[in-house]
């Protein structure tokens, strides 16, 4: 597993434009791969309720 360190001390202005970076960001991956992603959501979805939970568990 791959850690990142966040820098998070940073000014009221420096955290304005992170943030508008990051809103950039999301609208740009959205655009190219919204349709991807919406269908992959949807698969993950599937698997989960195809999962068959009859386990039996003793308490």
């Amino acid at each position: 597993m791959k850690v990142i360190r966040l820098y998070t001390h940073c000014s009221p202005a420096e955290a304005h434009t992170i943030i508008e970076f990051l809103d950039l960001l999301r609208d740009q991956l959205w655009d190219v791969y919204g349709d991807q992603i919406i269908s992959h959501l949807q698969d993950v979805d599937e698997r989960h309720t195809e999962l068959e939970l009859d386990d039996n568990i003793e308490f």
